[in-house]
């Protein structure tokens, strides 16, 4: 029987995908400083209830820096993770389905396609459009049903030890990806 294969995006399919160390030094803040404010804004930007603009907001309100253009479109300098999206590609190619599962929004994604890596996936879930986000379980519950598989047909690939923690709970099969090539290919080695 076939399987449904879930992969992250930054991190897995993609590489060099952090913005804020870019947007901390040209603010001119701490790295630190800005990430542990960016976090309390992470979760409501990523499920699609917060714009980028109300954050972009926030960083004039609290550190007296305006924000032209787009930062965190600006800032994202992506590249493709060839090794992770060439398994994706067959996997779906014997006919399993494939889908990108991914705490992400908006501004991203005009440069994520550019990198055309969907073609490799049946489908694309991205935390702003559905509403829902790493590792609550309903993320997985939510792709799932829409592919029609169970946790017992669904594989997870992703970089943080807590969404591989949130998936396994399910009894979703999991692989965390450290950037380990070899352990990669010697997990998938029997399915492509």
């Amino acid at each position: 029987m076939n399987r449904l294969f879930i992969f992250d995006l930054g991190g897995v399919l993609i590489k060099n995908f952090h913005t804020l160390p870019e947007m901390a030094k040209i603010m001119g803040v701490s790295e630190n400083v800005l990430n542990d404010d960016f976090e309390l804004y992470a979760r409501p930007l990523m499920e699609g209830y917060m714009s980028t603009n109300d954050y972009y907001d926030h960083l004039l309100t609290h550190y007296g820096y305006k924000v032209n253009g787009d930062f965190f479109k600006d800032t994202f300098h992506p590249i493709r993770n060839e090794v992770m999206i060439e398994i994706a590609g067959k996997l779906k190619a014997k006919g399993n389905k494939t889908a990108i599962g991914s705490n992400t929004f908006a501004p991203h994604w005009p440069i994520i396609d550019k990198l055309d890596i969907r073609k490799s996936f049946t489908n694309c879930y991205a935390s702003h459009e559905i509403h829902l986000i790493k590792p609550d379980k309903e993320f997985w519950l939510y792709i799932m049903d829409k592919e029609g598989f169970t946790p017992e047909n669904t594989t997870f690939v992703d970089d943080y030890i807590e969404n591989i923690e949130g998936a396994a709970a399910l009894g979703i099969e999991t692989f965390h990806y450290t950037g380990d090539d070899e352990a990669l290919l010697n997990f998938f080695k029997d399915r492509i």
